[in-house]
């Protein structure tokens, strides 16, 4: 979630109460957003309120979780932070690879607004990213049908799994990662076949 594309205005004071440590490589302009926000940057772990980091597992994540129970959240924590212009709750932008969705970057195509709203959200807070565009960061094409550009285009690439929404709703409700091939829209029986022949 690259901040450089967008002009973002963060209200004054927002981040007042956080003191971040940043672990590993993140966007430049995060901490940016934070210092706007008048959060402070401290140079050890244990003196920070927040880990930012986009990996999860490095050792020192790690240890700020066991050691100071500090809660370790994705850079995008902040960048949704400043575009609804409140500070969000932290669970869901954990960055750890027991997260269900973690390395899943999904592309949502032919699905409602509502619907898309609430697997962005989904997918997001079980450790997820989400796009509109499908490319070579989708790892799964989310769609409801088994038609459409974006569908011909990921059936030629193997790196991506196409799905539909059921497999995130289902992954979720068994707290784990369904396999895939088992949500390709193509599987789909439609009522309408169903219901031609209970009429002959």
């Amino acid at each position: 979630m690259a901040v450089a594309d967008e002009e973002l205005k963060v209200p004054e004071d927002m981040f007042k109460d956080v003191k971040f440590y940043v672990v590993g490589d993140i966007d430049p302009q995060v901490p940016k957003l934070l210092k706007a926000g008048k959060a402070k940057e401290v140079s050890y772990n244990a003196l920070a309120t927040h880990i930012i980091t986009e990996d999860g597992d490095n050792p020192e994540a790690g240890e700020s979780r066991e050691v100071f129970d500090l809660p370790i959240v994705k850079p995008s924590w902040v960048i949704l932070s400043v575009r609804c212009g409140s500070v969000l709750p932290v669970n869901g932008f954990s960055p750890e690879s027991s997260q269900i969705f973690f390395g899943v970057t999904a592309c949502l195509s032919q699905v409602s607004s509502e619907d898309r709203s609430i697997l962005w959200a989904l997918i997001t807070f079980y450790g997820g990213n989400c796009q509109l565009i499908l490319n070579k960061k989708c790892t799964h094409l989310i769609v409801p049908e088994p038609k459409g550009e974006k569908y011909e285009c990921a059936l030629k690439r193997e790196s991506i799994k196409i799905v539909t929404p059921w497999w995130a709703v289902d992954s979720i409700r068994d707290k784990s990662k369904k396999e895939a091939a088992a949500y390709h829209p193509r599987l789909i029986v439609y009522e309408e076949e169903e219901e031609e022949e209970e009429e002959e």
